[in-house]
């Protein structure tokens, strides 16, 4: 028998050792993978494969039972830090009478839709200003109804944080029982819910909101209606969106289209749409950060509210005879729900405007690309950092 010597025992020792440390590298590189995963990834609890999907909404297209069951609904709304005494009260108010979201399944019950199960549809809260995430919500709401769900909410991280200024819009235009921040957590009920992604419910844009959604929807809202020391004055809201990015001297246009109108172009609308046998009173709302000043319109005496509470707004938008949007989704929401009274005029862009709106004539454009070109044309260019090195460099 070959004679153990202490020079091949620390061999193997060694050899053994080298393989236990591998081993441990490997199982600690696996744990740290599947740590790393669970974070970024979403809780596929609350998530649907495009698969799962349509089997989900495949459930939902069964028939309907006499009597819906009944919910208990938690209410998500904890008010906003940056809320005073009294517009707690209001929210506390709020969240008293309006059960949301067994609201939906009460006023947005689609009957084209016949349902065996009840379903509640959430979805993530994008990124992006007041009036894309609401945009957002109401794309998800339409959604929901066109599938036979009953919209939950809009989730994110830190959902009754810091979301009053949106709140004070969605309150503004009387949406507040039928669209919130809530996630499936906030909701105690034994019935189904999920989360939808994005890529469902956007794919349509705009071109979801159909007549019969539009017509529920403002049923639901609470159009002001004129004194009568108003009827006849003829109330022009006009909203100017700009600021510091919303300028004529961006490098490329956005989805092919300028998001900046010039001046001209609303006062041609403005023109357009006053009536010479009314007192015509136009009100304008925009931003200090403008590429152009508003000098103009002070001197014709029109109402100007120049970075001023953004839910006067839609509120204003709600009561006018003639709503001017702007190319965002700011104006589009408040037109949207824009009572029948109210003419809407839509310059076209990237959203698909709503059946029944004016949309702005070609010469009317071709008048507003005109100057939009001449503003450009005075943007200051940029210094180019590299010439003064090329002509060093030449000489």
């Amino acid at each position: 028998m070959g004679r153990i010597t202490k020079k091949s025992m620390r061999g193997r020792s060694s050899r053994g050792y080298s393989a236990r440390r591998k081993c441990f590298c490997v199982v600690v590189i696996i744990l740290c993978l599947g740590t790393t995963v669970r974070f970024l990834l979403p809780d596929t609890n609350f998530v649907l494969e495009p698969s799962e999907e349509i089997e989900f909404f495949q459930t939902l297209s069964i028939e309907a039972k006499q009597k819906a069951d009944g919910v208990v609904a938690k209410i998500n709304s904890v008010p906003s830090q940056l809320s005073t005494l009294k517009e707690q009260e209001t929210e506390k108010s709020f969240s008293t009478n309006l059960n949301f979201p067994k609201s939906n399944e009460e006023y947005f019950r689609n009957s084209l839709v016949s349902i065996e199960t009840k379903a509640y549809m959430y979805h993530h809260t994008p990124a992006g200003k007041e009036g894309t995430v609401i945009l957002d919500m109401l794309l998800a709401h339409v959604y929901a109804f066109h599938q036979g769900a009953i919209y939950g909410g809009s989730c994110g991280e830190g959902n009754d944080v810091g979301r009053e200024p949106e709140n004070s819009l969605i309150r503004a235009i009387g949406l507040q029982d039928f669209i919130q921040f809530a996630c499936p957590r906030d909701l105690e009920t034994a019935e189904r819910k999920k989360v939808i992604p994005g890529r469902s419910y956007v794919q349509d844009g705009t071109r979801a909101f159909t007549p019969d959604y539009i017509e529920l929807l403002k049923g639901v809202v609470k159009h002001p209606k004129k004194q009568e020391d108003q009827k006849k004055t003829n109330i022009i809201v006009v909203h100017m969106s700009r600021g510091k990015k919303i300028t004529p001297c961006t490098k490329a246009p956005h989805r092919g289209f300028e998001p900046y109108l010039p001046n001209k172009h609303y006062q041609l609308l403005i023109n357009k749409y006053s009536k010479p046998d009314h007192e015509n009173k136009v009100i304008i709302f925009s931003q200090s950060s403008s590429f152009e000043k508003f000098d103009e319109f002070r001197e014709k005496g029109y109402e100007l509210h120049i970075d001023g509470d953004i839910s006067d707004v839609w509120s204003a938008a709600l009561a006018s005879d003639v709503f001017i949007m702007s190319r965002s989704s700011f104006s589009f929401v408040p037109a949207m729900v824009a009572g029948d009274s109210t003419k809407v005029v839509y310059t076209p862009f990237w959203d698909q405007p709503i059946r029944g709106w004016d949309i702005v004539r070609n010469d009317i454009l071709a008048q507003s690309d005109v100057e939009f070109q001449h503003l450009k044309s005075t943007c200051k260019k940029k210094p180019d950092i590299l010439a003064k090195y090329r002509q060093k460099k030449i000489d």
